[in-house]
Parts: C-alpha cells; sequence; structure tokens
C-alpha cells in the first residue's frame, strides 16, 4: 500500500519519460521511484515531492542532451530518406513541388495583398479614438446612409459635446491647378479646417504647425508637390496661384501620405476660405462636406452616438428624417457599404472573396500531393514493408511521411518566394498597390513558415495515414493495391479540386459579362467623343469667346458647360415642392445647374416639352426634369405645372429620357436642371472621329488662348466611365489569373494520375491491344474515368457558383443577370482541358507496343 500511495507526481513522471530514450527510462524511473518513496516514508509527501523536481530540474540538461543527439542521427536518417524518394522519382516530385509552389505563390500574393488592405488607416496615432461623422437619412423612396454633412457641423459638435475633443470639416478631394515658379500642375487636394493636422497623423517638415490653416490664402503642401514646384529651394514664404486667380503663401510641407491611407492629397486650403466663398455650407439643412472628429480616451461611444443622434433637429428645429452617428475611421475604407442604416459590407466583401480564393487555390494544391502520393504508394511497399518487419512503428512512419511532406512544403514555399517576387511588379500594376515583401520582418516569416507547416501537414496527413497502414506481410510480397475507400478518396479529391475550379471559371465569365454590361449599356446618352475638362482661370468669364471659337471648328460638332459631372453626383436637395404633393412624401432631388446647348451636346433625348433656348429670355426660370421625377410627381404631362425649390417657383418646359448619371451601382434619382451659367464649372465639347488628335489641338490652342497660364487638362467621357468599374474591373483581371493557376495546378495533378494510371493499366492495355482494341478504344478507356469525375465537379460547382455570384450581383441596381449558357460553357472549356491534359499520357500508352507492355512487371 505505502508503494501505492508514495509514488511521484504524474506529470513529473511523464515528463521524465518523455525526455529519456527507452535504453535507460525504465532504470531511471525504477530508481528514481524507489528514493522518493523513502524520502516520503521517513520525511512526508512533500519533502519527496520537492526532492524529485528538484532531481528532475538537475537532470534536464543530460536528458536534453541525450535527446539531441538521439534526434539527430534521425533527422540525418530522416533527410537522407526523403532525399533519395525525391530524387529517385523525379517527375512526380517536380510536379508535387510545382503544384505547391503554385498554390502557395498564388496564396502568399492575396495574402500580400489582404494584409495591405488591412493596413489602410491603420498608421495614425490614436485611432481608436477617431470617429467619421455620418448621416442616417430617411426619406419616402427609402433609407441612405451618407458620409456627407453640414458644413458648420464639425465646430458645433466641438463646442456643444465635451466629449469630442477635437472636430476637423474637410471637403471632397478637387483636382486645381496651382501656378508658381514658372510651373503650373494640376494638383489633387482639399479644403480642412485646422483640427485635422491634429486629429490626423500628418507630420509638418517644414513650418509652425500653429499657423496651419489658420490664415487665409495661404497653403500646406506635401514633399512630392514642394518638390515638383521649388525643387531643392525652400518653399516657405512663396507663393502659389490657385486657378490663375488667387495667389496662396505656402506656410507648411508635410510628409507624403503613405499609399495605405484612405484620404489622399498633396495640398490644404483653409476651409474658411471655401466657407467664405460658398454660404451654403454654413446652413444646417445643406449636406457636402466632411467630419471628423477625435473623441476622449474613454469616451462612451454607444452614449455619446445616442447623445448626437438629433443634434441637428435640437439645434433647428427641423431635418427631424436626419440622425447622426460616430463610425470608426480605420473601419470606413473595409466596412463602408451601408443598405437600410445598417453595415453590410464594402472592400471587405472583396478580402473575403480573395481569402476564399487563396484557400482555393491551395486546396487545390494540397489535394494534387495527396492524389499523387497515396497514387505511388505501391513504389514505397517494399520499403514501409522492411520498414515494420525491423520494429518501426506506425506512428514512426506516420512521423517520417509527414517529415517529407513538410520538406517538400519548405521547399515549396522557397520556390514560390522566388516567383512571387518575380511577378510582384506586374501584380502591383494591376491591383495599383505598391506591395513590397520585408523580409526582415520577423513577423511574415514566422507567418511563411506557418503557413508551409500547415500545408505540408494537411497534403502530407492523408498520404501518411494510407502509407503506414500496409501491412507486413503483403507489402513484402509486393500484394498492395490500392483500396476501394482509398480509390474512392482519391476520385473524392480530384472532384473536390475540380470543383474548386470550375467554380472559379464561372465566375470569372460572370463577373466580366457583368462589367462589359456596363461599360456598353446605353446610358442615355452618347459617352464617344465626349470631352470634359475643368473650368478655371480666365475661362471662367470668357467663356462665350472660346465657345464661338469652338463652333468655328469644322470637327467640333457643339460646347457646352454644366456644374454637374454626369458620372457621379452633384448635390441633392429634400425640399423641392409642387401642386398636390403628398405632405408625407420626403424624397431628394439631384439638381443639376446647365447652360444652353449641354442637352444637345450631352445628346439628352426630350421626352415631352422642349429644351432650353437663348430664344426664350424666361428659360431661366424654368425647369427640365427626368422621367423619373415626372413619375414621383404623378404628373402624366408635367409641362406647365410649378415646381418650388431654392426659394423660388420654377416652371417645368420638358421632361428628359431618364439617364444615368451615377453610374449602375445604383438607381436614376429624380432629377431637375435649371440654367445658372455663372454656376458652372465643367465644359463639354462634342467632336468628330476623323481628326481626334487635330482636334484636340484645336481646343487647347483656343483654351490657351484666353487662359494661358493653366495647362489644359481633359480626359474622355468613356474613359472617365470605365474608370467608375475599375474596382470592378481589376477584380475581374485577379479572378481570370487565380482560376487560371487553378486549373494549372489541377491539371498537374491530373497529368500526373493519368500518367500514373497508364501505368498501372500496362499489362491490361496490351492484353487489349493483342485482341483488337483500337488506339481510339483505349484512349477513350484510360480518359473516360477522368472524364466522368469532371463531369461531376461540373454539377456541383454550378449551385455553388451561382450562390457567390447572387452575392456579388446585389452591389449592381442594374445587372444582365447570370446566363444559362455559361455554365455549360465553363463545363465544355474545363473538360476540353481535361482531356488534353490526359490525352498525351493515353495516347502515348495506346501506342506503346503490346509485347513489352505485357512482359512488364
Amino acid at each position: 500500500m505505502n508503494k501505492k500511495l508514495h509514488k511521484p507526481p504524474r506529470i513529473a513522471s511523464w515528463l521524465l519519460s518523455r525526455l529519456i530514450d527507452d535504453d535507460i527510462r525504465y532504470n531511471a524511473m525504477g530508481d528514481f521511484e524507489e528514493i522518493y518513496s523513502g524520502i516520503a516514508r521517513k520525511q512526508g509527501s512533500s519533502a519527496a515531492k520537492r526532492w524529485y523536481w528538484f532531481q528532475l530540474i538537475r537532470s534536464f540538461p543530460s536528458f536534453i542532451t541525450n535527446t539531441l543527439l538521439w534526434r539527430t542521427g534521425m533527422l540525418k536518417n530522416f533527410l537522407i530518406v526523403t532525399y533519395r524518394n525525391l530524387v529517385r522519382q523525379k517527375t512526380y516530385s517536380l510536379l508535387n513541388i510545382s503544384g505547391l509552389a503554385l498554390g502557395l505563390a498564388c496564396s502568399l500574393l492575396i495574402l500580400l495583398w489582404v494584409l495591405d488592405e488591412f493596413k489602410f488607416d491603420k498608421y495614425h496615432e490614436d485611432i481608436d479614438q477617431i470617429y467619421q461623422v455620418m448621416e442616417h437619412q430617411e426619406y419616402s423612396d427609402g433609407l441612405n446612409t451618407t458620409i456627407n454633412t453640414p458644413g458648420v457641423l464639425g465646430a458645433a459638435l466641438k463646442d456643444d459635446i465635451p466629449e469630442i475633443e477635437l472636430a476637423a470639416t474637410y471637403l471632397w478631394n478637387t483636382t486645381q491647378t496651382f501656378t508658381g515658379a514658372d510651373k503650373s500642375f494640376r494638383e489633387s487636394g482639399t479644403y480642412a479646417s485646422e483640427d485635422l493636422l491634429k486629429i490626423l497623423t500628418l507630420p509638418l517638415l517644414r513650418g509652425s504647425e500653429e499657423a496651419q490653416l489658420s490664415q487665409p490664402y495661404t497653403v500646406l503642401i506635401s514633399e512630392r508637390m514642394a518638390s515638383k514646384f521649388f525643387g531643392s529651394n525652400e518653399p516657405i514664404g512663396q507663393s502659389l496661384i490657385l486657378n490663375s486667380t488667387q495667389a496662396h503663401t505656402v506656410t507648411g510641407v508635410f510628409e507624403n501620405l503613405p499609399d495605405n491611407s484612405s484620404i489622399q492629397f498633396d495640398y490644404l486650403l483653409p476651409y474658411s476660405d471655401f466657407q467664405r466663398d460658398n454660404d451654403w455650407v454654413n446652413d444646417f439643412g445643406n449636406s457636402g462636406p466632411r467630419t471628423i472628429v477625435k473623441v476622449a480616451p474613454n469616451a462612451d461611444i454607444d452614449a455619446l452616438n445616442a447623445q448626437i443622434e438629433n443634434f441637428i433637429t435640437e439645434k433647428t428645429g427641423e431635418y427631424e428624417s436626419i440622425d447622426l452617428f460616430l463610425y470608426p475611421f480605420s473601419d470606413r475604407y473595409l466596412h463602408g457599404r451601408f443598405e437600410n442604416h445598417q453595415q453590410v459590407g464594402g472592400r471587405i466583401e472583396y478580402v473575403q472573396l480573395f481569402s476564399i480564393v487563396a484557400l482555393f487555390v491551395l486546396l487545390i494544391a494540397c489535394i494534387n500531393f495527396m492524389n499523387l502520393s497515396t497514387a505511388k504508394a505501391t513504389k514505397r511497399a517494399k520499403e514501409i514493408g522492411i520498414r515494420k518487419s525491423i520494429g518501426a512503428t506506425r506512428s514512426s512512419l506516420i512521423s517520417q511521411f509527414m517529415g517529407e511532406s513538410i520538406s517538400i512544403a519548405f521547399l515549396a514555399l522557397a520556390a514560390s518566394l522566388l516567383i512571387v517576387q518575380s511577378l510582384l511588379p506586374a501584380f502591383n500594376d494591376l491591383t495599383d498597390k505598391a506591395i513590397t515583401i520585408n523580409y526582415s520582418d520577423p513577423s511574415f516569416i514566422l507567418l511563411l513558415c506557418m503557413i508551409a507547416l500547415a500545408t505540408g501537414i494537411v497534403s502530407g496527413s492523408y498520404p501518411s495515414f494510407v502509407l503506414s497502414s500496409f501491412e507486413v506481410i503483403k507489402t513484402l510480397k509486393g500484394k498492395v493495391s490500392s483500396s476501394v475507400s482509398a480509390l474512392f478518396a482519391r476520385k473524392g479529391l480530384v472532384v473536390f479540386q475540380f470543383t474548386l475550379s470550375i467554380t472559379l471559371i464561372i465566375s470569372t465569365l460572370i463577373i466580366y459579362r457583368q462589367i462589359e454590361f456596363v461599360q456598353n449599356k446605353n446610358l442615355g446618352y452618347s459617352k464617344d467623343n465626349l470631352i470634359r475638362f475643368t473650368l478655371e482661370g480666365e475661362l471662367l468669364s470668357n467663356w462665350d469667346t472660346f465657345a464661338q471659337e469652338m463652333q468655328r471648328d469644322p470637327n467640333v460638332i457643339s460646347v457646352a458647360r454644366s456644374a454637374h459631372g454626369f458620372l457621379d453626383g452633384w448635390g441633392s436637395t429634400g425640399s423641392v415642392q409642387w401642386n398636390g404633393k403628398d405632405p408625407d412624401l420626403n424624397v431628394q432631388f439631384e439638381g443639376a445647374p446647365i447652360d444652353y446647348d449641354l442637352i444637345e451636346t450631352m445628346g439628352f433625348g426630350i421626352k415631352q416639352g422642349r429644351s432650353f433656348s437663348r430664344d426664350f429670355i424666361a428659360d431661366t426660370s424654368r425647369v427640365l426634369i427626368n422621367e423619373t421625377a415626372a413619375r414621383l410627381m404623378g404628373f402624366e404631362n408635367p409641362v406647365g405645372e410649378t415646381m418650388r425649390f431654392w426659394e423660388r417657383d420654377w416652371e417645368v418646359i420638358g421632361v428628359v429620357e431618364d439617364f444615368h448619371f451615377e453610374g449602375l451601382t445604383t438607381k436614376i434619382s429624380p432629377l431637375f436642371m435649371v440654367i445658372r451659367p455663372g454656376f458652372t464649372f465643367r465644359g463639354f465639347v462634342r467632336i468628330r472621329s476623323n481628326d481626334v488628335a487635330a482636334t484636340l489641338a484645336s481646343i487647347q490652342q483656343a483654351y490657351k488662348k484666353l487662359n494661358p497660364d493653366a495647362p489644359f487638362y481633359y480626359s474622355f467621357m468613356d474613359e472617365q466611365y470605365a474608370q467608375l468599374y475599375s474596382s470592378e474591373v481589376r477584380i475581374g483581371e485577379l479572378a481570370k489569373y487565380f482560376a487560371f493557376f487553378a486549373v494549372f495546378i489541377s491539371c498537374l495533378g491530373l497529368f500526373g494520375l493519368s500518367a500514373f494510371t497508364a501505368e498501372q493499366r500496362t499489362k491490361e492495355i496490351g492484353i487489349r491491344k493483342v485482341l483488337g482494341a483500337t488506339t481510339e478504344n483505349l484512349v477513350l478507356l484510360l480518359s473516360k474515368e477522368f472524364t466522368g469525375l469532371v463531369i461531376i465537379a461540373i454539377l456541383l460547382a454550378t449551385p455553388v457558383s451561382l450562390w457567390l455570384m447572387n452575392i456579388w450581383l446585389s452591389d449592381f441596381a442594374y445587372q444582365l443577370g447570370i446566363e444559362w449558357w455559361l455554365f455549360p460553357a465553363a463545363g465544355l472549356i474545363t473538360i476540353l482541358i481535361a482531356w488534353l491534359t490526359t490525352g498525351y499520357q493515353s495516347i502515348r500508352a495506346a501506342l506503346a507496343n503490346p509485347i513489352e507492355s505485357i512482359k512488364s512487371e
């Protein structure tokens, strides 16, 4: 009983048994237990435990030394065996390593892209305290969430809410012309209030922080912009003329914003300058500018949101349909899409989508390894039998094969890094990023090792258990054959990897078709041969002269100007009234101040009534509406009706056919157009297509003649429209390349399996040939099994891709839809690829000499 009562602690005994090898384990354990029991009987169990742990710790270094020496020999043996197997089976080793390397390369490229996406805006100090102020708006036609806020909101929040330490107002990004040091460039930037420099991390390289954005007609510029204008000269105190009108003094130079900043600008102008020239921003009823705040470190955001929710209504006594809330600035880039006042996605959807694609491609590569390893099991049957006959346990064999798999995974990782490094410049061009690999980052190296280790474990798990399960007698007699379960597992893996590949093919085809649809859809006007440019400087007051000059050019069809760009929203109002309007109806109308000839220049169709004309002086008090607005107002013929907005009455003189002015991701909104020449700042020129270069030169000449200090920057509307879908185009390109790699990797495995199948059936093929089978019969025999597997994969991939693409298409208000023929087309493409892949091995086996085939062992 005493012996039973005085046993060493279980944990210590287990550690001891793990640290020493089999030859000394039992003697050591026996001695230790005997001494332990003696001490326990004489001095008590506590003293015995202390002694035991002391002996264990004291002996630990020698245990480690013995273990390492033993493990080193084992490792050396393991590496030799792994090397010999790789060299002995060069073709299959090459297929395995190539497949894993390509899979890892694709996955690493996507991983780098995903990591870059998650880095956006995270570099700001105190990022957890920075929030974007946003609005939930409720209208009769639905719920809306916007980043646009009243221009006076920031200052009011800072004054009234103690938890808000800093608040800055800034505008959407604008492109304007700066002239200085005998140079003119169009630069991208914004107007901002002083607190923006304290909220965002924007290090100043030159200038005093206290003097920034507080004085009128000053400008803060980036290091990049300072270099362009002033080179190595001192920029502080220098003047830059904005849009050929007003000189602005440079008071500071800030570091270039990193690529992973969601807000990009090269200049900052005082918001007070914009506020002085635009009275509308001083009204709580007008939204347009944006507001960003920094809250106290321990602020309760839920309580703060409840406090500011009705802030505008409490300030004004109206606008009950607008609720304010704070949204984390760090989440805005990836999670910026809202529906029905709920956050429903954003770019995070693309991050998730391509993370799944990366996993798909890597799984396909791992499945290749599993299939080829188990298919070639018979080649290692005798090795396994001999190892087992001399005492190798199943666990040691699993360790051996798992170790080989992990070694191959690390070799593939090294090869994949070479592939990634060579493809990275092209990948950056495709994704519009500047991704680099930081090999000195320990966390990144650890991540790579973990990926390779996980890949090796996943790839080697199934083959390890299959190979280690062979029976000794059968393997030594050479009677190993694939079991029914192993055969079905192998076929199941082939089906699985081709299901993933076909899903990528179908998704890529649908993405391309939708992008093609939105780029070629009739927008309600012709965007071809239509030039758009910004009016600035002296051209604002000399527009009529410019238009007359253009009309003398036979290659110019028409010319006009507008405040609206017709590619994105300009501004909206919810204050439109008309006779018979339901008092409970609350809806936003898009506004478009234009000049004469704009309707004709753009090519908008007139559904009812007429267009604006210089022959009618009163047209400056009249309005055109679109079909959506006419339907909303409930008028079959609205011509002659009166509308009220902007604190005056307007007579409807015509209805314009609906056209898209915000892309195809949103439905067409109610729209009105009014004549306001002095409020326009965009020029449009419709040209003929016979001599575009000469016509552009003529337009530039006329532009420079009237506005000599400003460079002429223009764009074609069709190109600008295409840029609206640049993200979707990039997604389509990425999907195309990754689908190609997925299919290619699958085909590598299929090639190896077809070669193995042909090798296994060598005698059968020879006998069939002797009995009269033709080459065509044999090729069909060897190919039909894989064809059947691919057909099953097509049937499985169809509902999966249908589900995924319905989710992706939901972002578009106007869809081409999912066309039925894409599914059989993708299936046919895959079957043809599979036939080409297996055809070589099938034909080679069918053409072999039957005598050699029959006598082969």
